[in-house]
Order: structure tokens, then C-alpha cells, then sequence
């Protein structure tokens, strides 16, 4: 979008993300185009002249604080002229104008793929008083960073693709997202170099499908495999890791296990959904796959990846799960022993088809459920992180530990959070520091290098 040659009053920004990595690299995209079109962000929303939420629709959760938000902002908006609410995002996608019915005071609905529009809705909302809803979906609309705009100057987020065909009977990501769009191989690797000149040392290829990247109607013949896309960016010069999330286990391929366990800046790391240790369930979740295909893949990978971290994204209380089908899951947890679960109860989507399944597990069922679960694989956490002790973790650093005065963060190859004390070491230093003990996902150490000289300096 070209800069307006006639500014308009600067006005200052508040823009709050909800969910996913896609979301933040989209805030930090759109904070770049507010930036470069003369508005001014701020990180306190009593000094705003226009509120944004970049909202997700995967959980009811996520939607709750939204509306939340947007009821406490009645009096805000009617306290001063020309302030503006926006609500950007998947909620934009999937609710469109029925946010307006529901929160008249919004001014803004703007979709994932509308994003450039985001400065000129904001100045037409202001003038105006107009509401507008800009929710269509655009295959050829691909945020890329600004260096200068990342929420971590070492990391960076790139969306690969977008979208999705799987059609999981308790997933919006289809509707809010549309079909699954994969973006130029070219383009992305460029996006690569330039970050990597800029001196970020990390990057997370991101898609709702990641393995079925360049597999989709329209993208044969036009892109890559996801192996061969991540070989690419494995190689190019400046990055030291490559990560990427989120892998579905059906198009999880040899070819792919092969160039994680065979490229070195490619991460030991693998975020692989399984949400239900139930076949009966995963049909009627229609995720195409059973339990022991799964099991499979998982011992493909540990199998080919020395020192392996996979987690995982479980739901509890899907429609007609029985306490059968609950223990089955609590069996797959035992079997493979996650490193980290992402444990959630289900809750109904707007216009899935598991929201209009019958036999609903009741609320109490789904409380014990989630319990039991978590209390098993927080123990098994906790034991991955026990046999850790003594050995030396390279770590990237992400910068000062809040919660630890006088020591730093940072992540480990594996993606597990290490907190060390030391002085001197900034962001994007990479530090070897030996584990000395565990508070159940994070780890503690020394570092075994001079202090303040991480390999990462220059």
C-alpha cells in the first residue's frame, strides 16, 4: 500500500493480538503499514485513538475476551469524536456483520486477507462514523515482515500458506481462513534472505497445514514439496534455525523426516496434533487418520531424530466421547510420552458440524477429563525436563527474564525455555548452558562460557 501523500492527523494505535503465530506475525504486519502511514502506536489503550483487536476464533475462549473487550469500550468511544474500535482477524471472517448487531459501537471488521485497507478504513471510520465490514478472502495476499516492526528482532514468523482443505468437524480455521492457498517458493526464500541480512537468526515457517504445502488444486507444478521448501530455507546463509508448525499426521511424510534429521539448522522440534487417542472419535472428528497410523509417524520421527521435542494438541469431551474413548487418549498419552500438551474441552464452533452433533459430554464430565490429562502429562513434562540435568543446552537468547532479577531467557534447539543468571548477553546470543534443575516445563542453568560472551556476539 503506497504511503498517502497527504497525511492525515496523526492518531495513536492499540493493537492487541489474541491467538495463534499466524496472528502475531499479522499484527506486527499491519503495525508496519500503520507505521509507514503516519499513525503512531501505543502500548497503553487510555492513550489511544483507535483500539484493534486481532482476534482468533479457535476457542470460545478467545471469543469471549474479545466481547469482553469490546463491551468495556462503550463509554471510550462515546467520550471523544472520531475514535475507532476494529476488530481484525478470523472473528472478522467468521462473524462479519453480525458484530456489528451484536457491538454497534465497532467500526471496523476487517478480514486476514484486507489488511492493507487497515490505515484508509481507520481514516474513512474516523470522518465518517461509517461502520465497514472488509472480511473477503484474497489467494494472492501474503503478509510478509518489516525487519524493522518484528516483536523479536532475532525471530520471525513466515506465513508459507494459508487456509485449509481437511474440513475437521470441530475446526472454523476453512471458513475463517478459506481453502488452503500456497504461497510461491521463491517468495518465500527471498523473504528469508532479507530477514537474514537483517540479522535474524530464526525463522518459523508457518501454515494451519504446513505438510500439505504446494499439494493443493492450484499450487501443483507451481511451488515445491514442504521438504524440499524446507531444505531450501535451511540453507540459507545467516539463519542458524528453522522451525514450523503446524503439521497434520496424515501428509506427514518420509521425505520431510528425512530433511529435518538431515539438515542441520532445521530444529529438533515438532508440534504434531493427534487431539484424541480414540479412533471412534477422530472419525467423527473426520481428522482421516487412526491412532495407530499416528503411532506410526511418531516412531518414524524418534526413529531418524536424535533428541526429538514433540508436542501435541489434545481436545477432551468431543461430542459422544465415552469414558472409553477418554481412557484411550490417556493410553496414547502414556505410549508416547509427549514433551508438552496443548490440552483443551471442546467447545462448539459457529457453524462446524460437531455444532450440531448430538450426545454432548457434559460440563462436569469435561472438567474431570481435562484434569486427569493434564496431571498425566504435566508428570510426563516434568520427566523429560528431570533427564535434562547435567547436559549442556545451546540457547538462543530472547532477552531478560522477568521473573528471575538477574538472569536471562531463552529457547533451546528442542523449544524448551532455559533461564540462566549471567550479565552482559543480549537478544539473539546464542549461549551454551549447562541444566541444573527444572520447575516442570523450564529449565535452569550456568552458562559454561564466559559471561556476556555468547557465540551469537559479534
Amino acid at each position: 500500500m503506497e504511503t498517502l501523500k497527504n497525511p492525515p492527523t496523526e492518531k495513536k494505535v492499540f493493537l492487541e493480538t489474541f491467538g495463534c503465530q499466524s496472528n502475531v506475525l499479522e499484527s506486527d504486519h499491519v503495525a508496519g503499514l500503520l507505521v509507514r502511514n503516519h499513525f503512531t502506536l501505543t502500548g497503553k489503550m487510555e492513550e489511544a485513538d483507535v483500539i484493534l483487536f486481532n482476534t482468533c476464533s479457535i476457542r470460545q475462549h478467545a471469543e469471549d475476551k474479545v466481547f469482553s473487550r469490546l463491551g468495556q469500550l462503550v463509554d471510550w468511544k462515546r467520550d471523544k469524536e472520531g475514535r475507532v474500535i476494529g476488530v481484525l482477524g478470523c472473528m472478522a471472517t467468521s462473524y462479519k456483520d453480525h458484530l456489528l448487531e451484536r457491538a454497534p459501537h465497532l467500526d471496523m471488521v476487517v478480514g486476514p486477507d484486507q489488511y492493507l485497507k487497515v490505515p484508509q478504513a481507520i481514516r474513512e471510520a474516523s470522518q465518517s462514523g461509517q461502520s465497514q465490514v472488509l472480511a473477503d478472502f484474497d489467494p494472492l495476499y501474503f503478509p510478509e515482515n518489516d525487519p524493522r516492526r518484528l516483536s523479536q528482532p532475532h525471530k520471525a514468523f513466515i506465513e508459507i500458506m494459508k487456509g485449509c482443505d481437511k474440513f475437521c468437524t470441530f475446526c472454523v480455521v476453512p471458513f475463517t481462513r478459506g481453502r488452503e492457498v500456497s504461497r510461491p517458493a521463491e517468495s518465500i526464500v527471498a523473504e528469508a534472505e532479507r530477514l537474514a541480512r537483517s540479522g535474524v537468526k530464526e525463522v518459523m515457517l508457518l501454515g494451519q497445514n504446513v505438510n500439505s504445502y504446494g499439494l493443493s488444486p492450484g499450487s501443483k507444478d507451481k511451488t515445491l514439496t514442504f521438504d524440499q521448501l524446507l531444505e531450501e530455507v535451511g540453507r540459507v546463509p545467516g539463519l542458524e534455525r528453522v522451525r514450523f508448525m503446524t503439521s497434520h499426521p496424515l501428509d506427514l511424510s518420509d521425505e520431510l523426516v528425512e530433511t529435518m534429521a538431515r539438515v542441520p539448522a532445521v530444529c529438533e522440534s515438532i508440534h504434531l496434533p493427534v487431539q484424541c487417542g480414540s479412533d471412534k472419535v477422530l472419525k467423527r472428528m473426520n481428522r482421516k487418520y487412526s491412532v495407530a497410523h499416528y503411532l506410526e509417524r511418531v516412531g518414524k520421527l524418534r526413529a531418524s531424530i536424535k533428541d526429538l521435542f514433540i508436542t501435541t494438541d489434545l481436545i477432551v469431551g468431543f461430542p459422544g466421547e465415552s469414558d472409553g474413548d477418554f481412557r484411550r487418549t490417556l493410553d496414547l498419552l502414556e505410549e508416547v510420552r509427549y514433551d508438552a500438551v496443548y490440552s483443551f474441552k471442546y467447545s462448539p464452533r459457529l457453524g462446524t458440524p460437531a455444532a450440531r452433533m448430538l450426545d454432548p459430554v457434559p460440563e462436569e464430565a469435561k472438567d474431570a477429563r481435562l484434569a486427569a490429562l493434564n496431571e498425566k502429562a504435566w508428570k510426563h513434562a516434568a520427566e523429560k525436563c528431570e533427564a535434562r540435568l547435567g547436559r549442556v543446552e545451546e540457547v538462543l537468547v530472547d532477552g531478560p527474564a522477568d521473573k528471575t532479577p538477574g538472569a536471562f531467557y531463552g529457547k533451546s534447539r528442542q523449544n524448551r525455555t532455559v533461564v540462566f543468571k549471567g550479565q552482559g548477553y543480549r537478544t539473539g546470543d546464542r549461549v551454551r548452558v549447562r541444566i541444573e534443575s527444572h520447575k516442570v516445563a523450564n529449565l535452569y542453568g550456568t552458562p559454561v562460557e564466559p559471561q556476556g560472551k555468547g557465540r551469537g556476539e559479534k
